[in-house]
């Protein structure tokens, strides 16, 4: 693989080899940017770029040897990527990173260290870090990736060059899921381009899950028969069922999420262009008819709440069954 590989990210990349190009590689590093966008294999193929022993003149790396082997292959001593364990990124694995940074590369120029979803530092990890990040070894190089800058550190932010990933076009997604799986439909890629949201990783999710388009039209089948004023006793039996299936409730969420996104696109604008359930149109237009902004906002802007409520363990329960509330429009039947 090469940096040609990686789509829609031109500006990032060319930051990043213009750094290389003119000796000016930053000691540490944050990549920002939605999730499967491309931040974590721009990273790999970056520190290949560092240290290919075969690197041409276009600064295209080699991918034949030693080096570029063994990174493709997961297996190179100079390169350590580090995960969160269980939703963290915890202080001894940043107390180890500070340990093996001290010791020289063991066959390169450089050693490199990417931290994933380094957001989920906790504060003693983020602490520990900024240590190094302060004074680091002249042979190391950190890189940070996140999908929000905000919870890191100033300190650490301060020190770090800032590389952004935006997302890449419904067009691209598009265009490389019908160049890289023949047997798709042009419809199906049509589809799961939209929904992937500006995130090629997402598309392939939705791809190679062969029952979320079932899973989908479930949930889109309940949310087509909800209208607002219009309510009966079944709303607590619905609730119940969203909390029957909660280890895909972030799924739902996001289905959800997408559905009145769309309702207020083409209530406001009227245009398709970016509605993200691009087959369901007709009943988009219907609901756009009968729901206000008012209430379509407050539904989107709870939705954002949500995700805090459920990092914070608030009872998921109460969460859906207020949710619900919003989506029938009873709070504004009282008003």
């Amino acid at each position: 693989m090469s940096f040609r590989a990686i789509i829609g990210q031109e500006k990032a990349i060319n930051i990043l080899l213009k750094s290389f190009k003119e000796d000016k590689v930053s000691p540490s590093y944050i990549f920002v940017g939605s999730e499967g966008v491309g931040k974590k294999i721009t990273a790999i193929e970056f520190a290949k770029i560092i240290n290919c022993l075969n690197l041409n003149n276009n600064l295209e790396v080699c991918d034949t040897c030693s080096i570029c082997n063994k990174i493709n292959k997961q297996c190179y001593p100079d390169l350590k990527i580090i995960e969160s364990i269980k939703g963290s990124i915890k202080i001894e694995q940043i107390r180890e990173l500070r340990r093996e940074i001290n010791l020289k590369p063991f066959e390169s120029r450089k050693k490199i260290y990417i931290i994933d979803n380094s957001e989920e530092m906790t504060l003693e990890a983020s602490n520990c870090l900024l240590k190094t990040i302060e004074e680091p070894p002249y042979y190391a190089i950190i890189i940070l990736i996140c999908s929000k800058i905000d919870p890191i550190l100033p300190t650490i932010v301060s020190r770090c060059q800032i590389v952004n990933f935006g997302l890449i076009s419904s067009y691209k997604i598009k265009e490389f899921l019908l160049n890289n799986n023949k047997n798709l439909e042009k419809e199906k890629a049509e589809i799961i381009s939209r929904l992937a949201q500006g995130s090629i990783g997402s598309a392939l999710k939705l791809l190679s899950d062969k029952e979320y388009f079932i899973r989908r039209e479930e949930v889109l089948d309940d949310l087509s028969a909800v209208s607002p004023g219009e309510y009966g006793d079944d709303i607590f039996a619905k609730v119940e069922k969203m909390v029957s299936e909660i280890d895909r409730i972030k799924e739902i969420l996001e289905m959800i999420k997408l559905w009145y996104r769309d309702i207020l696109i083409i209530k406001n604008t009227g245009d398709q262009k970016y509605i993200a359930n691009c087959d369901k149109l007709a009943i988009l237009d219907e609901k756009s008819q009968i729901y206000s902004q008012e209430i379509l906002i407050d539904i989107l802007d709870y939705l954002e709440q949500i995700e805090e409520y459920l990092i914070k363990n608030v009872n998921t329960r109460l969460i859906l069954e207020r949710l619900y509330i919003k989506m029938v429009g009873v709070e504004y039947c009282l008003k």
